[in-house]
């Protein structure tokens, strides 16, 4: 008698179907866990982004401090690549000297921001602006813009101060302001060729922060003389 194996076809298929949904369900679990992991690492990024940005929005509402001003000034002249003949940290205690303690008789004018003083520096004329710490947003900016834009027809920052108050100083302009030319019984008047070549190189500065440099600048505090 020949005896020959039974061959089981619903058993075998049953079986290789078993097979085949435990792999795919296996694989699917593993997607799944992937997923998750995914989206908890990328959660938690934004949430750091988040409350970074939030620190930083919550910080630039607050006035800025002595050591913030400190620190922003640093980042200015770092970024803009200033070395250090071109943008000079005088001390606290050069300036009073070269402005006589800031007396009056030194003070040689008034702006929105702040008291201006003559003084000599290092064996150069400067004019010496004298800014209060809530002034800190109108320093940094002028101090970002002076120290990379050079033209000759714009006055020459020649360093700056953080130390008590903020200061700047520039190059001394000689023969005073154009509103003592204009205005005073006490000086010749001004022929029309003077005043209109006055006029072209005001011009001319205004027009080459306004167009000429990257990133363009916005003066926007000319005054009338």
């Amino acid at each position: 008698i020949c005896h020959c194996p039974v061959y089981n076809s619903s058993s075998s298929t049953i079986s290789g179907l078993s097979g085949g949904a435990i792999a795919g369900i296996s694989i699917a679990a593993l997607v799944v866990v992937i997923i998750l992991s995914v989206g908890s690492y990328l959660g938690c990024i934004r949430r750091k982004r988040t409350r970074e940005a939030s620190l930083l929005s919550e910080k630039s509402e607050y006035q800025l401090t002595h050591s913030d001003a400190i620190a922003q000034v640093g980042d200015v002249i770092g970024m803009q690549g200033v070395i250090v003949d071109k943008s000079v940290e005088y001390s606290y205690e050069e300036l009073a000297k070269a402005t006589d303690n800031f007396s009056i008789s030194s003070k040689i004018g008034q702006g929105g921001f702040g008291a201006v003083y003559y003084g000599e520096l290092r064996n150069e004329k400067a004019a010496v602006k004298k800014m209060d710490m809530q002034a800190s947003r109108e320093f940094l900016a002028e101090l970002k813009v002076l120290t990379h834009v050079h033209h000759l027809n714009l006055v020459r920052l020649l360093g700056y101060c953080v130390e008590d108050s903020l200061f700047l100083v520039y190059e001394f302009i000689d023969n005073g302001n154009l509103s003592q030319h204009l205005r005073s019984s006490a000086r010749d008047p001004l022929p029309w060729s003077t005043r209109v070549q006055i006029a072209l190189d005001s011009a001319r500065g205004l027009e080459y922060i306004h167009e000429h440099t990257v990133p363009v600048y916005v003066h926007r505090d000319i005054k009338p003389a």
